[in-house]
């Protein structure tokens, strides 16, 4: 740019210079006064036109320095790969899911649409918790919101209540007095067809409190069934199958899978693989035992995978129902 500017300044004072040496050779008759006037404005109008074009020059120096030296073009580019850049580093640097870490995702899902129905206003704030409800004319205990699995596919994972039974117990896991209160609340118990201890949670973690219950709807003249992951020996940490004898008139073990690398990415039990073993343990006791139990799957697992469960089914002599997955509630 200094270089550019000296040229100009050196160009104009060499024009200068000749129009001076023109003056005094012509000037033997000399010039008129508005001819010096032209003369002397168009001096400086030429030594304006260098200030001129050095601002015009020192804009364009001063314009690369907004993107730092780099053209606007050029500067979007390096800005575009540099996201493309940290996003790749992002996509490789964020660790894969291990399944207690899915568990407790799933789990806080299941809170926030716990918290989700205690927004309905003073009406939902003020109802309370559901120990009892009543389905396909059978009277269901909810015990618990415990589970010891983290399933993709569990309806509290979805909604907030189930049928319109709000099922989240926010005051704690009920006693055997409460539910026998809520049950008296229902009048006749003979018109259900059987109690089925199923809730939004896993009931053998209330093995105590559902024993007590079954003398209890025993004495109404009900049957009585257990809906369960199969893991209430691991949760309990100790065979629970005796306690079920006598009491428990039926066992509905969920199975979900046809093996444990099946299981375990879907239901995530907080037991590891142990969680599908002992679920298949928790069946032959039950059968050893003399207590009536199956297995249960969904069919929306594909034909195939039905057919992988009642092959395992057979194989440790456990009968298998196949029902439908239930979309809408």
């Amino acid at each position: 740019m200094e270089e550019n500017k000296n040229v100009i300044e050196q160009k104009t004072n060499g024009e200068v210079g000749r129009k001076r040496r023109r003056k005094h050779r012509g000037g033997h008759g000399g010039q008129s006064q508005n001819a010096q006037q032209s003369q002397q404005n168009g001096q400086a109008q030429q030594g304006q036109k260098p200030q001129v074009q050095q601002n015009q020059q020192h804009q364009k120096q001063q314009k690369p320095q907004q993107g730092k030296g780099v053209q606007p073009q050029q500067q979007a580019q390096q800005q575009q790969g540099g996201k493309k850049k940290n996003k790749q580093q992002n996509s490789q640097q964020k660790p894969q899911q291990q399944p207690q870490q899915k568990q407790q995702q799933v789990q806080q899902q299941g809170k926030q649409n716990q918290n989700q129905g205690n927004k309905g206003g003073n009406k939902e704030e003020n109802r309370k918790d559901t120990y009892l409800y009543t389905l396909d004319g059978n009277l269901y205990v909810n015990l618990t919101n415990k589970c010891s699995n983290g399933c993709d596919f569990c309806v509290r994972n979805e909604r907030s209540s189930y049928y319109g039974n709000y099922l989240w117990l926010r005051n704690g896991d009920p006693t055997v007095e409460k539910v026998i209160a809520a049950a008296n609340g229902f009048g006749d118990l003979k018109r259900f067809k059987e109690v089925v201890f199923c809730g939004f949670g896993e009931p053998t973690y209330k093995v105590a409190e559902m024993v007590a219950l079954c003398d209890f709807f025993h004495g109404k003249g009900l049957k009585t069934r257990l809906n369960t992951n199969g893991q209430g020996n691991l949760i309990n940490k100790r065979d629970i199958v005796p306690d079920l004898k006598d009491k428990i008139d039926f066992v509905n073990i969920s199975l979900n899978a046809s093996c444990v690398e099946k299981y375990q990415p879907i239901c995530r039990s907080q037991f590891g693989e142990a969680g599908f073993t002992g679920l298949i343990e928790f069946a032959k006791l039950c059968r050893k035992n003399g207590v009536d139990c199956r297995f249960s799957i969904v069919d929306c697992i594909g034909e195939e995978e039905v057919e992988a469960c009642k092959r395992l089914a057979e194989s440790v002599k456990i009968p298998l129902y196949v029902r439908k997955y239930i979309t809408d509630s």
